[in-house]
C-alpha cells in the first residue's frame, strides 16, 4: 500500500495526525495544530531557549528524559530527517512516523525590513541574496521528500513571493506537485481571523 494511504488509514481509524514542526521557535504553529487535535511529535529549532520553550509547551507531561530530548536545539542543515526520527524514538520507521510537516523558515532574508538590516551589515545592496537563511526552504522540501507527510503547511512573509526575482511559493508548489501533492499558496491577513493586528503572511498548503 502507498505510504500516504497507510497514514490516512490510521487517521481514519481515529488516531490523531502526527505533526513535525520545522523552524519551530517556541511553537506558534504547533499551538494552532495542537488546539485543533493534532499531536506534536517533534520539532527542529536552532535556538536553545526557543527549543526548550517548545519542549516545555508541548511535552510538559512527558518524563524529564523525553522532555530533555525534545528540548535539544537542532540545526536543520546538519540534522537529517531519518536521524531525527530515530532520536525521537517515535516507534515507526521514518517514512511512516510523520503525517504533517509544518514550518516557517527564517524570514529575515525575505522580509524588506530584514533586507535593509542585512544591507547595513554587509554594505551591499543585494546582501540578502547572500544570506544562507534564504535557502532553508530547500531543507523543508528535503524533509518532505524523505518523510512523505500527507499534508504540508509553510508560513512566511509576503516578500517570499519576490525574493531576488524568485517566487518561493511558486517554486515550492512546482516541487510539491512533482511529488504528488495538490499545492496552493495565498496571502492571509490576521485581522480577518480574530487577531487585532494587520499582519499579512504567505501560507502554502500541500
Amino acid at each position: 500500500m502507498d505510504i500516504r494511504m497507510t497514514k490516512l488509514s490510521r487517521i481514519r481509524e481515529g488516531a490523531p495526525p502526527r505533526v513535525l514542526d520545522l523552524f519551530a521557535g517556541c511553537g506558534g504553529l504547533s499551538l494552532g495544530f495542537s488546539t485543533a487535535g493534532f499531536r506534536i511529535v517533534g520539532a527542529v529549532e536552532l535556538d536553545p531557549l526557543a527549543a526548550q520553550s517548545h519542549a516545555n509547551n508541548f511535552h510538559k507531561d512527558s518524563s524529564d528524559e523525553v522532555r530533555d530530548l525534545h528540548a535539544r536545539p537542532r540545526d536543520i542543515t546538519q540534522t537529517e530527517p531519518k536521524e531525527l526520527i530515530g532520536e525521537l524514538h517515535l516507534g515507526y520507521p521514518p517514512e511512516l512516523a510523520i503525517d504533517v510537516i509544518i514550518g516557517g523558515p527564517p524570514c529575515q532574508a525575505f522580509a524588506r525590513v530584514g533586507r535593509a538590516k542585512l544591507r547595513e551589515v554587509d554594505a551591499h545592496p543585494a546582501a540578502y541574496l547572500q544570506d544562507p537563511r534564504g535557502n532553508l526552504y530547500l531543507r523543508f522540501l528535503d524533509y518532505v521528500k524523505k518523510l512523505q507527510p500527507i499534508v504540508v503547511l509553510m508560513e512566511n512573509v509576503p516578500d517570499a513571493l519576490n525574493y531576488g526575482g524568485h517566487n518561493i511559493g511558486e517554486e515550492m508548489c512546482d516541487v510539491l506537485t512533482d511529488l504528488g501533492y495538490v499545492c496552493r499558496y495565498t496571502l492571509l491577513n490576521s485581522a480577518y481571523y480574530g487577531v487585532p493586528q494587520m499582519r499579512e503572511r504567505m501560507f502554502l498548503i500541500g
